[in-house]
């Protein structure tokens, strides 16, 4: 059978309760409350209330207001009417005959990970487990095909497992499993989704390490443009090993500064210098200013652009005396900046200066060109959540509800 929808599932889960007196208004189970269902399910409260109100309307089920166990106020819960009860049944029969494991598309938290693997045929597993390793919303239909409906779904299609019962299961397997769908994933992703960070995950999490690497080189503007926490955890985690180190940890030192993560980018800075890279240098000067030491990472960078003379030693001089407020000097360094950035055709860091010229702008007063340079840092940015963080300034600056922070 098709996998089963969540509208199934709800009433399966509420045709588990058919002793419950109906007429009762105390000590209800807390399972047959919206909350309930959405958790005994692993779907959310929202999807639990808009099914439902669907199922009301079909008359399947009905609601009543009572006293739920542990809970001090009432509340509304729900029972199958007798054509729900019909369906319910009928769904049951449907599994039976599949030979689907009953409480797996039920209530996957109920079920021991373990016990559920070892029901589970081949296909079944390879979709369930390819269902586990998989981060983003997917459609069912671009999964492989099973023999029964062990993954659940919404009513659109989309795969519906939670984070927990996703870990817990893959917990329960062996790591070559988890490694073969992994890979299998990373292949899909290249077929079906323009995501190179997930399919970056991915190749990484299946030990394709050369491969990994040399999208986190090609695609490296990307990566450092929509850079992010969980970006960071990946490229932390990736195999050294690759035919091309140097470019690798270099693309890995940015995407630490980027994220503020001095720690890691100390590591890729090691890791540079026993290379013979001199990029070593200007990576640990730029951590001494995300470890809020502007002092020494305006010595270190004065050095090294008086010897390479290169746009990002100009970026991090123009940071640093932001950060020790001496802003004149930060300007004509900016300016300097966008300048050397503007010969070299790189305007990825154009959002990033234009905000520092607005904090600069905003310290002396003017509003004007504090406001002009965030509209042009906000028409520069392609990180969706530095954009938000753009927005904020602007809507601050606007407001004039105190002290703005620029850095």
């Amino acid at each position: 059978m098709e996998n089963p929808t969540i509208r199934e599932r709800i009433l399966l889960h509420l045709g588990r309760f058919k002793m419950v007196d109906e007429e009762e208004v105390y000590n209800l189970p807390f399972d047959l409350t919206q909350d309930g269902i959405a958790a005994a399910l692993g779907i959310s409260r929202a999807h639990s209330s808009l099914e439902l109100k669907k199922l009301r309307q079909a008359g399947k089920v009905r609601e009543n207001q009572v006293h739920v166990i542990g809970s001090g106020i009432r509340r509304k819960v729900y029972y199958l009417e007798p054509e729900g009860r019909i369906e319910a049944e009928h769904v049951r029969k449907k599994l039976e005959d599949a030979g689907v494991p009953f409480e797996t598309v039920l209530d996957m938290r109920r079920c021991d990970p373990g016990l559920m693997w070892d029901k589970l045929s081949v296909s079944d597993r390879d979709a369930l487990g390819l269902a586990c390793v998989i981060r983003v919303p997917v459609n069912k239909k671009l999964l492989p095909p099973t023999d029964s409906g062990v993954v659940p779904a919404t009513h659109e299609g989309i795969v519906n497992i939670s984070p927990d019962i996703k870990k817990c299961y893959l917990d329960a397997v062996d790591a070559e499993s988890i490694r073969r769908w992994n890979s299998t994933a990373a292949d899909w992703w290249m077929d079906n989704v323009p995501d190179e960070q997930e399919r970056l995950h991915h190749l990484s999490a299946a030990g394709r390490s050369v491969e990994a690497n040399r999208l986190l080189v090609n695609k490296s503007a990307s990566f450092l443009e929509n850079h992010n926490d969980d970006l960071l955890d990946i490229v932390k985690g990736l195999d050294a090993s690759t035919k091309d180190p140097l470019a690798s940890w270099s693309v890995r030192a940015k995407i630490a500064i980027a994220c503020g993560d001095a720690e890691f980018a100390e590591k890729a800075a090691f890791e540079l210098e026993k290379l013979g890279s001199d990029e070593a240098d200007i990576v640990r000067a730029e951590s001494k200013l995300v470890k809020k030491n502007p002092k020494e990472s305006l010595s270190d960078a004065e050095r090294i652009h008086a010897k390479s003379g290169t746009a990002r030693s100009a970026m991090l001089i123009g940071r640093s005396l932001y950060s020790l407020g001496r802003y004149e000097d930060a300007e004509k360094a900016l300016i300097d900046t966008v300048r050397k950035f503007t010969e070299t055709g790189d305007i990825s860091r154009l959002d990033e200066m234009m905000v520092l010229r607005a904090g600069i702008a905003y310290e002396r007063g003017s509003m004007e060109d504090c406001l002009s340079y965030l509209g042009k840092a906000l028409s520069s940015c392609r990180n969706e959540e530095r954009r938000d963080s753009i927005l904020t300034l602007t809507e601050a600056v606007r407001s004039k509800g105190g002290r703005v922070v620029f850095d």
